[in-house]
């Protein structure tokens, strides 16, 4: 080698070293299709990134102080059972991305869990205003009571015991507690309280899990508990891992929860995380840097081709690092992969594919293959097609991909079956011919369609996400959990609907019997028998009925047999037209009315007052509501007693608006311009501001005085040919707001 090649080859060298010095090598981003992260810029925002990807509306929110953790722990299985999520507050405010999520929630219900005395009135105030109508308070002298009053709305006869100094292992649990429905009760290391033991008592409760070791929760009190289980590992990371073996039955890997198991500013990001998890079974793993390596072995042992990873909080407490580890993990899982395009599958006889599949492309048709794992059909799917023909799978089928006539099964047999597609969008899921699926869990909107299957197609559906699904065929059973749901039933055919939450539900499909778990329930058809609640009210084909069974002819308009009817046809053309701090309503006369109320809602429709300046009677067409405020959205309805408009009306919105001066004119002249423009009436201040860079940035004009009366000024002083920008800015009155722009150059 020459010297001059030898001094090239030592520079490089050099340079390289620099490079790595100045750029070191972090570990890269995790793959898109197998990670998502959920987290803000506290513990606050966390909380509502977390209550934003688990709930599209929720009558119910579940409250605790944001450096409270205990009782958050403790509050999980009771959010789930209230399907809520749990959001943070202070003691005496509400942070404002916690108010305005609780505003998206439409949530009707606050259940706030404290001490005594720990939240202040000023709270309630501040949940009034955003729409809760029922607040309600679940307290004990100390976080030991607290804890107990909520085991109390539980009831169950399992019971986990965790103390307060060792949140992690508290953590560990609750996503298994919520998800299964029993109590988490909390206790000093060393003394059981008496209030404990009470409930212990009161309730039988016949298994203890005592989470942690001996040093964690001691001896004597594990002597006092019924049938004790000590779940307890070496450190907080082998307990976690201890506990989901515990419950590896009960528990689904198909999403992974990551936490991190250091610090109280990392629990925080964790714990809303808790009800996310348990609604779907799901574990929430510990981690600190990374992943110890027992857990990461055990994780490895559960995870499917379709496991996803879910970060709670932001890198600094999952860093990537974890995630990648996750993911390498994720690899090693016995799949084969189609991400090409074509046909995969023999032509005539049947291929094996002995463990799992993941389809990563689109243009794809797997024909004349069982798959004795599980199929996951991804997010490189994209909006393409995938054709599963004379295909049996023996595991589960993961829909992650797809539009809306995208994953089609003729003569596809599966036992299970859920769609959770991670973007926005609709995903369709269609069977024809000799097709089976016992059973569909749906996370997202979607179109569900076997009416082209000549044998049973899907048997048994659960929507426990989403904004938006179509049915079409017939389906055994129907159970929807997913508040603010639209379903429609395009001539679907249902033996048994469960609806759990508030949901509309329309088309021209057939119910032979529907049961009624919620208010809020709206059938825009009758079903053949429809069973409400105690204590509830639905309407069925423009009927309110409430709890008890009634009796319709499955389409048409129902005759009631132990329950309480009232056939109307509520008034459905109620509209608004917005004006300055009014707006003006018009609808179809209520004749027959005994009573007509007009209500208005401030809330997104979530609470509802009288409009008590606005009376109302039987021949009334219009109504004008006035005093309002501007830029504020307000919510409309009638309300009708008696005659043939009984019931509550279509809801309207109308935002009143000022209307600004619009004909703000200029004539110039030598160094001034002279301004021509409407009075602005009931004005508090008037402004005439000019601007000499395109309206960037505005000062105020040298001229006299103006008032709300004023139709014309003079500015003086001006420079020769310089550009102006001028506007009116008016603050009050009926012409409030900034007027048209006019440009002048002199």
């Amino acid at each position: 080698m020459s010297i001059l090649a030898k001094r090239i080859v030592r520079v490089c060298v050099i340079i390289g070293i620099l490079v790595a010095i100045q750029f070191p090598l972090t570990p890269p981003n995790p793959a898109k299709g197998s990670f998502n992260r959920l987290a803000g810029s506290d513990r606050y925002q966390t909380a509502v990134a977390i209550s934003q990807k688990g709930w599209e509306k929720s009558d119910f929110v579940v409250l605790v102080k944001g450096y409270e953790f205990a009782n958050a722990l403790c509050a999980g299985p009771l959010a789930i059972k209230y399907n809520a999520p749990i959001l943070f507050i202070g003691t005496y405010s509400i942070d404002s991305n916690t108010y305005n999520e609780i505003k998206r929630l439409q949530a009707k219900t606050a259940v706030i869990i404290c001490e005594f005395g720990a939240v202040s009135g000023t709270v309630d105030q501040t949940l009034s205003s955003a729409g809760i109508s029922n607040i309600e308070r679940i307290s004990g002298s100390d976080r030991y009571e607290t804890s107990v009053e909520i085991a109390k709305r539980l009831g169950s006869k399992e019971v986990a015991i965790a103390t307060v100094d060792q949140y992690a292992d508290a953590l560990s649990i609750a996503p298994i507690a919520a998800a299964k429905g029993f109590s988490i009760l909390l206790t000093p290391s060393d003394s059981l309280p008496a209030v404990i033991k009470q409930h212990i008592n009161n309730y039988k409760i016949d298994r203890t899990y005592l989470i942690g070791g001996t040093e964690v929760i001691g001896k004597e009190i594990e002597k006092q508990v019924p049938s004790p289980v000590r779940l307890a590992g070496n450190d907080r990371y082998d307990t976690n891992r201890l506990i989901m073996e515990k419950f590896a039955s009960d528990l689904d890997f198909n999403k992974i929860y990551a936490a991190t198991g250091e610090g109280e500013n990392g629990y925080a990001d964790s714990l809303a995380g808790v009800v996310l998890a348990g609604k779907t079974s799901s574990p929430i793993v510990l981690n600190s840097k990374t992943l110890p390596k027992s857990t990461r072995d055990f994780i490895l042992s559960k995870m499917t081709v379709a496991s996803y990873i879910i970060a709670l909080g932001g890198e600094e407490v999952v860093p990537y690092q974890v995630v990648n580890e996750y993911n390498e993990s994720l690899n090693k899982v016995r799949k084969s992969v189609f991400n090409q395009k074509g046909n995969y599958g023999p032509t005539s006889g049947t291929s094996t594919i002995a463990g799992s599949l993941a389809v990563e492309a689109p243009d794809i048709t797997v024909q004349n293959t069982t798959i004795e794992g599980d199929l996951l059909l991804g997010e490189g799917i994209g909006n393409g097609t995938v054709q599963l023909n004379n295909v049996t799978v023996k595991g589960r089928i993961t829909i992650r991909g797809g539009g809306v006539d995208s994953i089609i099964g003729n003569n596809l047999t599966a036992k299970t079956a859920v769609i959770d597609v991670p973007y926005e969008g609709k995903v369709a899921f269609r069977l024809k011919g000799k097709s089976k699926v016992d059973s569909l869990t749906i996370e997202t909107n979607c179109i569900i369609d076997d009416s082209d299957a000549t044998t049973e197609g899907f048997k048994d559906i659960n929507i426990i996400r989403g904004k938006d699904v179509t049915l079409k065929g017939g389906y055994n059973t129907v159970g929807v959990s997913s508040n603010g749901i639209a379903v429609a039933m395009n001539t679907a055919t249902v033996k048994t609907y469960n609806a759990k939450s508030r949901q509309n539900i329309t088309g021209s499909g057939t119910v032979s019997t529907a049961n009624i778990y919620s208010n809020g329930v709206v059938f825009y058809f009758s079903p053949s028998v429809t069973n409400v609640d105690k204590g509830l009210q639905a309407y069925v084909a423009g009927q309110i009925v409430s709890e008890g069974t009634t009796k319709g002819s499955g389409t048409s308009t129902s005759t009631s047999t132990n329950s309480s009817t009232t056939t109307s046809t509520p008034i459905t053309n109620l509209s608004a037209s917005a004006g300055n701090e009014q707006v003006s309503l018009s609808f179809a006369s209520p004749t027959g009315a005994t009573s007509v109320i007009l209500q208005q809602s401030i809330n997104g429709g979530t609470s509802w007052t009288n409009v008590s300046s606005v009376s109302l009677t039987a021949a009334s067409t219009s109504a004008t509501v006035t005093g309002l405020t501007n830029g504020q959205t307000y919510h409309f309805k009638l309300v009708v007693s008696g005659g043939t408009k009984a019931g509550d009306s279509n809801i309207v919105s109308a935002t009143p608006a000022s209307q600004p001066i619009s004909d703000l004119a200029g004539t110039t002249g030598s160094g001034q311009v002279t301004f021509t423009f409407s009075a602005p009436t009931g004005a508090a201040s008037v402004v005439l501001q000019q601007s000499t860079d395109g309206g960037t940035t505005w000062s105020i004009s040298a001229t006299s005085v103006l008032t709300a009366s004023s139709t014309s000024a003079v500015v003086t002083g001006l420079s020769s040919g310089q550009i102006y920008r001028f506007r009116l800015v008016v603050t009050g009155g009926s012409r409030a707001g900034n007027s048209n722009i006019i440009n002048v150059t002199l």
